[in-house]
């Protein structure tokens, strides 16, 4: 019952469930407009994702609603990295006309196809654009992989960025929400657009218990 409040979002965005709803006690998930153009795609992906895992020892495939993931961890490193480049390449032309994004990361072994206009910006603008969360005074953006970038520079361009009307009627702010309230951190050095970084997910955790017992205080 203490997260009855907690709004939720799963496979960057695809499948979101608003506070208001957790708040209600509905369990029911809304999926992104691009929900009924999956069925294409996923089967040409199927297809030629199966032809490499049956040829490469340790390799499997992930599905989820929005994405097809093509994961070779357990696979002999160098041939599993050299199947991914040429999966990558051939995934990348049989699904041209296809509104999805190949992403090939040799760090995490994946191959992964996802929908183009599903990434986790546009959930976090979403979310900040919410009539209840347009005046928030505190932001926390974490993340440790590459599809955060879009999370961190949508964090700051709303930051910077003046409040919307919140309807008719509305008052539009004068002036732009202080970026200072918006923190955005990365896990591991490296280059990102987020302005802070933690050495692993255990400073992560350790930030996290920081704030609660903070709020906690208040």
């Amino acid at each position: 019952h203490g997260l009855r409040f907690l709004g939720l979002a799963a496979e960057l965005g695809y499948l979101r469930r608003p506070a208001a709803a957790s708040a209600a006690g509905s369990a029911a998930w809304d999926r992104h407009a691009s929900a009924t153009d999956n069925a294409q795609w996923r089967q040409e992906a199927k297809s030629v994702m199966h032809w490499y895992t049956t040829r490469t020892n340790g390799s499997y495939s992930r599905w989820q609603e929005s994405a097809a993931v093509w994961c070779y961890h357990d696979a002999d490193p160098d041939f599993g990295r050299f199947q991914g480049v040429q999966l990558h390449k051939q995934l990348v032309q049989q699904l041209a006309a296809y509104p999805v994004s190949v992403v090939h990361s040799p760090s995490k072994c994946t191959v992964e196809v996802r929908i183009r206009a599903v990434n986790k910006g546009v959930t976090t603008d979403a979310i900040l654009c919410q009539a209840n969360n347009r005046q928030a005074d505190f932001v926390l953006c974490c993340g440790d992989d590459h599809s955060d970038e879009f999370m961190f520079a949508a964090a700051i361009a709303r930051a910077r960025a003046p409040l919307a009307p919140a309807g008719p009627g509305g008052v539009k702010a004068a002036a732009p929400v202080p970026s200072r309230r918006t923190f955005n951190i990365t896990v591991g050095r490296k280059q990102s657009r987020a302005t802070l970084y933690v050495e692993d997910t255990r400073q992560v955790l350790f930030l996290l218990q920081a704030l609660t017992q903070h709020a906690l205080a208040l």
